[in-house]
């Protein structure tokens, strides 16, 4: 798999969540976005977990999946769903730059009053599908809908 520049974005990005963080920066914390960092592709948090273990890393299983809730909450890490045969499971990625800065806005189709919407997991979440399945997304995405006053009642 294939590893990051240190100079790249998202190791920028990670460096930076580490130090702002109101988290205690700890060897677990830092260990968990540098095995994502080094992915190409979104994995588990098995993968990851299993991943530690080759780099002779002792962390817990438990603690895998509370520090990438941490990031998740943060916006760094995005959460997908990825279906197989066997169930659904979650997948982790770093958040690209792209989906950081990409705008999704409801357009109402009768008046054309506009809402952004401000919500970095969703906006994340989106941009991972349109990256699996092979999209390209524009930086603004309007999507139509109708507002409340355009609504009859």
């Amino acid at each position: 798999m294939q590893q990051p520049t240190h100079g790249s974005a998202a190791h920028q990005r990670v460096q930076e969540w580490i130090r702002k963080s109101p988290l205690r920066i700890t060897k677990a914390r830092s260990a968990v976005a540098s095995v994502l960092l080094r992915q190409t592709e979104p994995i588990s948090a098995e993968v990851v977990f299993r991943q530690l273990i080759e780099d002779d890393k002792n962390i817990s299983l438990g603690s895998v999946y509370r520090i990438l809730k941490q990031m998740e909450d943060e916006g760094l890490v995005l959460r997908d769903r990825h279906v197989t045969s066997g169930g659904i499971k979650a997948i982790y990625s770093i958040q690209s730059d792209a989906a950081h800065n990409r705008k999704y806005v409801f357009r109402c189709d009768v008046c054309g009053r506009q809402q952004r919407i401000a919500d970095a997991v969703l906006a994340g979440q989106l941009a991972n599908v349109a990256a699996l399945e092979s999209f390209d997304l524009p930086e603004e995405i309007l999507i139509p809908a109708r507002c409340r006053g355009c609504t009859p009642a």
